[in-house]
Formats: structure tokens, sequence, C-alpha cells
């Protein structure tokens, strides 16, 4: 007897199935992280931000983005008018201050998804999440988050802590704002740094806006010279928020004592990093 035949059409709908299942888990795995940390949002980007659907639509390619980004113009328009709205690819949640957060919390939905997989895997989608904290709630807070995150669609990467990105511009599009870079860290309010979705692991890592100077002395200073900046605005009072209205820090009488100090300690680990690694493994 000869092996009955294959139905294509039919594999491939289960396969997409499959697919559009994972997706959906994830989306539930995340929304609920999300409340754990953060609470209810304040509002949402795009306005229908949900489950995506589990109907198969068989005239549509599956692709790990929906646009084309110019990574050499920061502030071409990502809104939710170009996002694909059929798998929401991108939605940026928004959260106002509270007693314990007296700031905007502002955090990426989609870029961990597991848009081409049918498997769990141990990373999810591009592998993170990113955020970014400011004072007040203002528009250029989703969009820098946009735009970093389309950049991960379109050139298939991710970024981790202690990268530093510039900007080729203004934080805040049309101002005289000094900072045009940002640095990428650890993000206070998710304390494990790495979690997990069904459908693999993923970080959630906060953007930090600092200027041309901040971001020359990071790069002045080996392994360690984000996490050195990162502590300098800590001590100078502005955490881990990025106030697009705030001048540089290396031009304060202060500075060069408290780096020296933040420095000595970042060399001190950095010498002793190997014996302090081996007694953790």
């Amino acid at each position: 007897m000869s092996e009955p035949e294959i139905d294509e059409a039919e594999w491939e709908r289960e396969r997409e199935e499959k697919r559009l299942l994972l997706l959906r888990q994830a989306w539930l795995g995340r929304d609920r992280l999300y409340r754990d940390l953060f609470g209810e949002p304040t509002w949402v980007s795009p306005k229908n931000y949900g489950p995506p659907s589990l109907e198969v639509k068989t005239d549509k390619k599956v692709t790990s983005g929906s646009m084309s980004v110019d990574p050499t113009n920061p502030y071409q328009s990502v809104s939710e008018d170009n996002v694909d709205s059929a798998e929401q690819h991108l939605a940026v949640l928004a959260y106002g201050p509270d007693p314990f957060r007296p700031h905007w919390t502002y955090i990426t939905a989609g870029i961990s998804s597991p848009w081409v997989h049918y498997e769990p895997q141990e990373v999810s989608g591009f592998g993170c999440e990113l955020m970014i904290k400011s004072p007040v709630d203002l528009p250029w807070a989703p969009q820098v988050l946009r735009t970093m995150a389309f950049y991960i669609f379109n050139h298939a990467g991710t970024l981790s802590p202690g990268v530093r990105i510039g900007l080729g511009g203004p934080i805040q599009a049309g101002s005289d704002s000094a900072l045009r870079n940002v640095i990428i860290y650890y993000a206070d309010e998710a304390p494990d740094c790495w979690y997990q979705l069904p459908s693999g692991g993923f970080g959630i890592f906060l953007a930090i806006g600092v200027t041309e100077a901040e971001c020359r002395y990071a790069e002045s200073v080996e392994k360690y010279g984000t996490w050195c900046v990162e502590q300098l605005l800590r001590r100078k009072g502005y955490g881990q928020i990025t106030d697009p209205t705030r001048r540089c820090t290396m031009d304060d009488a202060d500075t060069p004592a408290m780096l020296s100090s933040i420095k000595q300690f970042a060399d001190t680990f950095r010498e002793n990093e190997a014996d302090i690694m081996g007694e953790n493994l």
C-alpha cells in the first residue's frame, strides 16, 4: 500500500495554529507579569491592545516585523496608525505616578513576542522589552521606545544592559535637550531582570537618556562605563528617570570626586571579578 499523501495546506494550517496559540499564550503571560510589576496601565497604544486572535488567515504571510524604519532618523513617524493591528507587533503601555512610583513609566509589549516560533525557545522573540521613565506624561517617551523597538525588528538584533545608543538628535524632538543618547540598564521595577513566558525567556531593560559628555565618559571606562554613569545619575538625584530638561552632570563641580569614587568601586570589582564569579558557581 502506498503512504497517504500529506495535505500541505492542512499541514501549514496546523503550524499556523500552533504559532498563533504560542503567540497568544506569550501575550497573556507578559500581560499578567506587567500587572504584577506595574499594576493597571493608565493608557495603552494602540487602543485596541488585547490578546492576539487565534483565527488563521490563509492569505497572511508570517513575518517578524511590519515596517521599515530608517535608523538614521530616530524621529520618523512610528505610531499606532502604521502598526500592523492584526497581531499588534508593538504596543506601549503607560503607567502614571503612584505613591511608590512618583514618575511616569512606559514599557513596550511585543519585542519578546514569538512572531516566527512554533515551539517554546530558550529566548522568546527578540529577548527583551524596553522601558523608559519620565517626570511627566510626554509623547517623546513612547516615541523613543517605538523607534528602538522597530530598529530591533528590522535588523534582527537585540539590546542588553551596558549598551549605549546615539539618537542623532535631542531625545525630545524639536527641543534643545542636551540628552542625545541613551544607555541601557536594569530597571529597578523589574529586579529579576530575566522573566519566563510560555514561549521562552526575556529581559526587561531600561533606557536612560544621557548627554554627549556623559556618554563619552561611559565609553572611556573599561567594561563598567554604563554602570558608572547610571550610578552618577543616582547620586545626582535623577535616579533612573529621563528628564529632557536636565543639564549635563559633567559640568558640575562635584562630579569629578563622585566619578572617582564610583570608578574606584568599579575597578575594584573588575579586579576581583574572577574570584567573585568563581564563588558563585
